[in-house]
């Protein structure tokens, strides 16, 4: 039983009479046996509403939940008795996610019915459980608070953020994808596909003007052109030590998951197949290259429970695992993070090696707090030593890119919250201007 504040109110009322003890001795007495009424009272009242009173509670949460995005739980609450009820409903989400509004206060009519939600927001992958539902409920005498702990064991499985997909597919059908950082459009023409004629703009470059279709039609004429389809997207992704670190509330690998899943969706949209290859010190997973829905189910599944390890990636041996597995020409976009130089420079040496059999992209997460650092006004002596590693680490580190784009290698560096974006963002590029 939990006291109510109407109870605490009739147990302070006593005070007086112990007060006034002094003038009257029979005083204290009648104040401890008021409190000791009050007490009875509550307790009787308390445990015959927490019989009678008939709550029924069910949680309705998605078997599939995104990482790091805020995904709705509901919990329906029925009343199935004829008084009103004030109700407190307390969820216990699992351990690490975020939800900071899992508290519900309620009031509920005769027999009334009614959804609570409220947002989660995991920041791990993998298999995870809900726990119980907690109920309060007022007494009929107001005097205390009956609670209920229901069982209500829940698990869910946490993916790669598939809300962004979504969000892309319904930005895309209103021709709004820029709202992404992304430029929209079917890119109708760039690129270097021909797709249909139309009448000449003030825009267009003569070397599109059709001179055969002017000369039929007495008036000039553009081709256009869109991005050429049926290529191939291989996505490497590093799993080794170098993406364990954090960034923020998940790991660098957690967002190049991300990005390489809005990067094979958005190269499924285009017409590409897309395969996927994840390693650290031994091959991890693999998905061979191919087109459609089918492709993207098994890729999802595999990076599903993909999680780093502290060890060195073998690049060596994940560069001739690809070599030996992709024949045709593909644009290959590795994820991984310059944190060692020796071991980077290694690393994107091997990746550098795949030109001129294929187009190479390496797509980089850049440490916010290093940039922040380098960019910061030092008021101390510590401050100005930080500044001064971290300019250091930068520039190491846009030497090592510069090297890369010297060696024809494409380069996607961004925030890890930009990550998906800038990906994306780079491979239409490449598709524009035929350069895969």
């Amino acid at each position: 039983m939990i006291p109510s504040g109407l109870m605490l109110a009739l147990l302070l009322a006593a005070t007086p009479l112990f007060a006034l003890g002094a003038f009257q001795p029979m005083l204290p007495a009648l104040g401890l046996g008021w409190m000791l009424g009050v007490v009875a009272l509550a307790l009787l009242d308390g445990l015959i509403s927490r019989a009678r009173d008939a709550v029924d509670l069910r949680r309705e949460v998605p078997a599939v939940l995104s990482l790091d995005a805020a995904n709705r739980v509901e919990v329906v609450v029925h009343n199935r008795i004829g008084r009103s009820l004030r109700l407190i409903l307390k969820d216990d989400p699992p351990e690490g996610f975020a939800a900071p509004d899992r508290t519900h206060h309620l009031r509920l009519a005769p027999w009334q019915r009614e959804v609570v939600s409220y947002l989660v927001t995991p920041h791990r992958r993998g298999d995870h459980h809900f726990g119980g539902l907690h109920l309060r409920g007022l007494s009929r005498l107001r005097l205390a608070w009956w609670q209920r702990d229901i069982e209500a064991t829940e698990e869910v499985r946490v993916y790669p953020n598939l809300q962004q997909l979504r969000e892309f597919d319904a930005l895309a059908r209103r021709g709004r994808i820029e709202e992404m950082g992304l430029r929209s459009g079917r890119f109708r023409g760039e690129g270097t596909e021909f797709e249909s004629l139309r009448e000449y703009i003030a825009d267009d470059s003569y070397r599109q003007i059709d001179w055969k279709a002017t000369a039929r039609r007495g008036s000039p004429i553009t081709r256009q052109y869109q991005l050429e389809r049926n290529q191939t997207l291989l996505l490497l992704i590093d799993a080794g030590r170098m993406m364990s670190a954090q960034a923020g509330e998940m790991t660098r690998l957690d967002y190049a998951i991300n990005a390489a899943l809005m990067l094979a969706h958005v190269a499924e949209r285009m017409g590409d197949s897309v395969g996927l290859l994840a390693f650290s010190d031994r091959i991890k997973a693999f998905v061979a290259p191919v087109r459609g829905a089918a492709g993207a189910e098994r890729m999802l599944e595999e990076l599903y429970g993909l999680e780093a390890e502290l060890v060195e990636s073998d690049y060596r041996a994940a560069i001739a695992f690809l070599r030996a597995r992709a024949r045709k020409r593909a644009m290959v976009c590795a994820f991984t993070d310059l944190v060692d130089p020796d071991v980077s420079a290694q690393a994107l040496s091997y990746l550098a090696s795949l030109r001129p059999q294929h187009l190479p992209m390496v797509a980089t997460l850049r440490d916010s707090e290093v940039t922040a650092m380098a960019e910061a006004e030092p008021a101390t002596a510590a401050e100005a030593y930080e500044k001064a590693v971290a300019q250091r680490t930068m520039g190491e580190r846009e030497l090592a890119l510069a090297r890369l784009r010297s060696r024809g290698v494409q380069v996607a560096d961004a925030r890890p919250e930009e990550l998906s974006s800038a990906v994306v963002g780079r491979y239409l590029a490449i598709k524009r201007r035929g350069l895969l």
